[in-house]
């Protein structure tokens, strides 16, 4: 072996101060390096993971809002048609309201314009009756001075007025 470790030139105490030199640097890297370097990819990992957790709640509540916000939807949904719905009766309920008020006032009108037909009706009846009456009289008279007798003849046009009336 001195013949391989001569062949070699390998020195003992160089690589015995050599494997301390690595040591030292290997301590050195583990203790300022390599440690915190792992606590920080550890630390990293964690938020990571919280961060996904977290994600998965943002989700979660993501899709009961939508579905909270789509329920909100439907029911304002049939909120309005149910307004529409009770806007439609009542404007059915008015209009027909209006068309019977119409018919009332149309019937009102017909009967107040009939009653003025009748009211002027026996008006130009007891016009006619009076203007017939006055002819009778004025042709009577003009007979009856003819005839002669003015007592009887007075008499017999009062007797006569008294009948057309």
């Amino acid at each position: 072996m001195e013949e391989l470790i001569n062949t070699f030139h390998i020195d003992w105490k160089l690589i015995i101060a050599q494997l301390v030199n690595f040591a030292i640097v290997l301590f050195v890297l583990w203790k300022f390096a390599i440690k915190p370097l792992s606590k920080v990819m550890d630390q990293r990992t964690e938020d990571i993971s919280k961060s996904l957790d977290d994600a998965k709640k943002i989700e979660k509540n993501l899709m009961k809002v939508e579905k909270e916000n789509a329920d909100k939807i439907v029911k304002a949904k049939q909120e309005a048609q149910a307004i529409i719905e009770d806007s439609r009766k009542q404007g059915n309920e008015q209009g027909q309201k209006m068309v019977a008020d119409a018919k009332h006032e149309v019937q009102t009108v017909i009967a107040a314009a009939k009653e003025q037909i009748a009211n002027e009706k026996n008006k130009m009846v007891k016009d006619v009756k009076d203007d017939l009456a006055d002819l009778v009289v004025i042709a009577t008279t003009k007979m009856l001075e003819k005839t002669g007798k003015s007592e009887i003849n007075e008499k017999i046009v009062k007797e006569t007025l008294k009948e057309i009336k």
